[in-house]
Formats: structure tokens, sequence, C-alpha cells
């Protein structure tokens, strides 16, 4: 559909992500399921925050991969290879960790210098709970273990905006159209640190739409208004529709209200128990009902104005 025809990442300005998530629980040391063997060393290496502090350890992300594994690993969904036919060549990864365990993987070209940076992922692990009733086939909401999307930006230096590729609400620099290599890359990650998936909170709407390719929100009421927003508006762009958001011009039909985006928990799920909730009868009917009654139009014209007031008095990568 057209609303994908745009650019696929897009720079991400937050606040932290925990001041957005209500049910989270931080963990305060790493998971150390992953232990091939018993030895102590393997398991001093898996606890996040005993590793952190031992100056003798060397930088894994996410306590588990070093840089070699995590180049590697870019190769193998084809990440390398698509950013060497953008003109991209002797790419180069940086990984750390800060102070409050945020994991940083970073991709360069030609050095690793901050002026060549290309790729820059951060992520925390947190625990999620989910609100009581979502997940009905337990009898207590359980812990799920995520792996949080603190930042994630994409972008080509080389290139400049241009009316097929135009700038989005948020947007600094044109991106490198690499987003479905990326969610290969931490599909993989995921599953072998035994998470049960990815979550961020998308700052846009065309954000949601971006990662709704392999990212359901975990409330089904906000995936059936997403889906049908983009069931809807299918005949306008990407930049069209992140407008009409900010703007207030996408209105629901029955209620002939503005659709407020409100951001919430998207989930890349990995766990067998995360794909069973997202395939589950009480979410596909949650889904389904409010999907069918949702119906939306776009005042085109007036997000146009709307817009253009807008942008006389702010830049539009502060929006």
């Amino acid at each position: 559909m057209m609303i994908f025809s745009s650019f696929e990442e897009t720079l991400k300005k937050k606040s932290p992500k925990k001041n957005f998530f209500k049910y989270f629980q931080p963990i305060d040391v790493g998971n150390i399921i992953n232990n091939e063997n018993d030895s102590l060393s393997n398991i001093d290496d898996s606890l996040g925050y005993f590793a952190f502090n031992n100056s003798k350890k060397k930088k894994l992300f996410l306590n588990r991969f070093s840089q070699d594994e995590m180049l590697n690993i870019s190769k193998e969904v084809g990440l390398v290879d698509h950013l060497n036919k953008k003109g991209y060549n002797k790419i180069m990864v940086e990984i750390d960790r800060d102070e409050s365990l945020i994991h940083y993987f970073k991709m360069y070209y030609e050095e690793m210098d901050p002026r060549k940076l290309i790729i820059d992922l951060r992520v925390s692990e947190s625990r999620f709970v989910p609100q009581n009733g979502l997940f009905k086939s337990y009898r207590d909401s359980p812990t799920l273990d995520m792996i949080v999307i603190e930042w994630l930006s994409s972008q080509n230096p080389k290139v400049d905006f241009t009316d097929t590729k135009p700038q989005l609400p948020g947007q600094k620099r044109p991106g490198l159209g690499c987003l479905s290599f990326m969610m290969e890359m931490m599909y993989i990650v995921g599953k072998e640190v035994i998470k049960d998936g990815f979550m961020d909170i998308p700052d846009h709407m065309h954000g949601a739409i971006m990662y709704s390719k392999k990212f359901k929100f975990f409330d089904p009421a906000h995936e059936a208004i997403l889906k049908a927003i983009i069931r809807d508006l299918s005949r306008y762009t990407l930049l069209d529709i992140s407008w009409g958001m900010i703007t207030g011009t996408i209105i629901e039909k029955h209620s002939g209200k503005p659709q407020e985006y409100d951001p919430a928990e998207q989930i890349f799920p990995v766990s067998r128990r995360i794909k069973k909730y997202f395939s589950s009868r009480d979410y596909e009917k949650r889904f389904k009902d409010i999907y069918n009654k949702k119906k939306y139009t776009f005042d085109y014209e007036k997000m146009k104005m709307l817009r253009n007031d807008i942008l006389k008095t702010k830049d539009i990568v502060d929006l």
C-alpha cells in the first residue's frame, strides 16, 4: 500500500522509554538462562549488573553477543550487503553498555567516527506486567521478559530529502530502508537470549505504521484502530497520515471526532506464549469487533492548511 512507500526508519527523539510504560519492572540483573555449562565464569558473564562492574569482562550486547558476533548476524540477515549497495563499505560494529544498563549497537562505515554513524540501536531489559484481563489464559497476569527499544535511528548522510522521499515529523535525515533487516536481526537476538519479544512505544503514527509489519499493539483495541486507519486511508501517503494525526484531521466517522494517536506498547513477538496470545480467540475477537466498527475519513485540505500554519513556527524535526 502507498502508506509504506516512504521512509522506513525515523529518528526517535524521546524522553526515557520507561516514563511511558505503566506496567514495567526494571531488571536489575541479566538473564542467566543462556549458560551453556555450569562454570562460574559463564554465570558471571550472564549477570548484567556484575558483569558490567567487572572491568576484566569484555563488552557483550545483551550480555551475550560480541562485536564480531553482531557483525556476523548483520551479514547473515543481509543488512551489511544492503548497506554496501547503498554505497557504505567497510562496515564496523560497536557495542557498549552504560551505567543504567542500556545496551548500544552502532554501525559505522569506513571508520568509527560519529560523523560516520549510520545505525544507532539502544535497548534495555525489562519485565512487562500486562493489565489484568488482557492475558485471559492465565489466572494472574504473567510477567513477560522484554527487550525494550529505547532508541533506534537509521540515517543516510549522503542523500537529501526528495519529493518521493519527503521528511517525516521528527525525522532528521533520510533513512536507509533497513527496518526489515533490523527486525530480522532482532528476532535472532531475542531467540538467543530467551526473551518474549521486543517492545517499543512509537512517538508518531507513522512509526506505528512502519513497525506494524512485524509488531502488534499488545492491546487489541489499539491494533484495531491502527489497521482500520490503514484500511480506510490506503490512498494517502505515510506523510499525509502522520500529519493528519498531528492536525486532528483524521475523523472517526461514527463519532465525528478526530482520532487521537495514543502511544502504547507495540510488540515484536518472539516466544511461543506471546505469539499464542496474539493468535488467541480473545485477542482476535476484540480486534475484529473494533476493526469492523471503526470507519475513518480524512479532511486532506484542512490538514494541508494546518500543517502550513504549524511549520511557520516549528521545525519539523522537533514535532
